[in-house]
């Protein structure tokens, strides 16, 4: 995807208002969102729809072709991974509905994508434990098929290759997205000798797994181990050894992709490519001496 500034709108849309398209299983991710765009309609007369679906869903396309057709939007904003999936920013084209598209790496083809950076993010992540003195470093992925947690991978595998650490299979255990299978996740990577000393985790739910597993077995986290997760949601803080996790910026996303919708002339080229940071918490540290 190139990278380059989202130009503004050059007329005012046909109709006031944008429709969310969110996952119905979206959570913080979605509250975010919403929060982004309601934080960029504020001066304007425009109006909030949301949408809710599922990716997979089979009645998706003919779904949102009925809901658009009915509300008939200025814009369209699509979430992940609806924004990936294929022909949903050609419907939106082509009943007349610009849409703007937030992913994790960045897509290609119609409508304009906004970037949420995940490999980086992932990479600096692992960067962070390498530089905490952690050589053994443990990932767990999420399920097959969601992009957040390819480019996690990607990440983590860039960061390894980078100071020459081993990055085997044996590092890395996959899982179905929930708490209970990060937990066996982690206690996989746990058995493997020498274990590692700190694990990233593709989500915040898999780093709880990982956290419960860890201290199931008696081991004292950070100390012995440290535990990393992705997406910075409300329960990263409120975890029994609160998590360090990967901030992903979402609501700045979705407020340059309102004002990218409902713009004049007159606002400000927006960015294609964003970045949230870690944000350090209890669960991380030095690496065992």
């Amino acid at each position: 995807m190139a990278n380059r500034p989202l130009a503004a709108n050059t007329g005012p849309m046909a109709n006031q208002s944008i429709v969310l398209v969110q996952p119905a299983s979206g959570g913080h991710a979605a509250l975010q969102a919403q929060r982004g765009v309601l934080a960029a309609l504020r001066d304007s007369d425009a109006a909030l729809i949301l949408f809710e679906a599922e990716a997979a869903s089979p009645w998706l396309h003919a779904e949102l072709r009925k809901f658009l057709e009915c509300h008939r939007p200025g814009g369209v904003i699509l979430l992940p991974p609806l924004a990936a999936a294929p022909g949903i920013a050609e419907l939106c084209l082509e009943i007349g509905c610009p849409p703007v598209l937030l992913d994790p790496a960045g897509l290609d083809g119609p409508g304009h994508a906004l970037c949420s950076n995940d490999r980086r993010a992932a990479a600096d992540a692992t960067n962070y434990l390498i530089a905490l003195g952690h050589r053994r470093i443990g990932l767990i992925a999420g399920p097959d098929g969601c992009r957040s947690s390819r480019e996690c991978e990607l990440g983590f595998i860039d960061a390894l290759a980078a100071h020459d650490l081993d990055r085997g299979a044996e590092l890395v255990a996959a899982s179905d997205g929930s708490p209970a299978s990060g937990e066996a996740a982690a206690q996989l990577l746990l058995e493997v000798s020498p274990h590692p000393t700190a694990i990233l985790a593709a989500s915040d739910a898999l780093g709880a797994g990982a956290l419960k597993a860890a201290l199931s077995l008696g081991l004292e986290v950070p100390g012995t181990l440290s535990v990393i997760g992705f997406g910075d949601d409300p329960i990263a803080a409120l975890l029994p050894v609160p998590l360090t996790s990967v901030r992903v910026p979402t609501s700045e996303m979705a407020f340059a992709a309102a004002i990218q919708l409902v713009g004049s002339t007159d606002s400000a080229p927006q960015p294609v490519e964003f970045f949230g940071g870690l944000v350090p918490r209890m669960s991380s540290g030095p690496a065992a001496a």
